[in-house]
């Protein structure tokens, strides 16, 4: 995978945000995410050449991603956050999609790169890339922090910009949440109530 090494094994840093342990394993660590984010801020960089762009960032779950990548962009960049929603609530599968905050109107003839946290079915993301379309931007590209394997979905939209390829497993951490919690863990999890395999023994690959 993209910018990973095994983690496998490493369930202990992740705690709930009531203090329990509440986590089966992790999916990246927080080093292996300082890493590939810096690399891939030089990805971007490279592709538009040093020239601004406008960075729409997808609320809630991009905004520590946001944060860290934009703060290793050599170029001139402008932020902007758009709400997006997908999923109700405590719910781990996609609902229809909603906007609950107004798009920006001044990007026409701007450079934009849409910040979203998972790449899964491309609904969301696509709808919001609809959205822009319409505001006549000057191009558009796309950036996910993780993108999840779904073979089933063998026409499902491209990023522009992949920070990690995950399995199709329902992560928090960094960002990420369940229900609206475990967004400040510093690893990308996988919940003990959403393991789709055992956790390892302590030590283990």
């Amino acid at each position: 995978m993209k910018g990973m090494d095994d983690t496998s094994g490493q369930a202990s840093r992740c705690v709930g945000a009531d203090g329990r342990a509440d986590v089966a394993y992790v999916v990246v660590s927080a080093g292996d995410i300082a890493g590939r984010v810096a690399q891939l801020a030089d990805e971007i960089t490279a592709c538009y050449r040093g020239g601004e762009i406008t960075i729409l960032a997808v609320l809630t779950g991009s905004l520590v991603f946001l944060a860290d990548l934009m703060r290793h962009l050599a170029m001139p960049v402008r932020v902007g956050v758009v709400s997006v929603s997908s999923y109700r609530g405590s719910a781990t599968t996609p609902g229809d999609v909603r906007f609950t905050i107004p798009l920006a109107d001044d990007l026409a003839g701007r450079d934009v790169l849409v910040l979203d946290d998972v790449l899964d079915s491309g609904r969301t993301l696509g709808a919001l890339l609809g959205e822009l379309a319409a505001r006549g931007p000057a191009s558009m590209r796309t950036c996910v922090l993780l993108r999840k394997a779904r073979p089933d979905l063998p026409g499902r939209m491209s990023a522009d910009f992949v920070c990690f390829d995950v399995p199709n497993e329902f992560v928090v951490g960094y960002g990420l949440d369940h229900d609206d919690r475990h967004r400040n863990l510093p690893d990308i999890c996988v919940l003990s109530r959403h393991a789709a395999r055992p956790a390892p023994a302590e030590g283990g690959s």
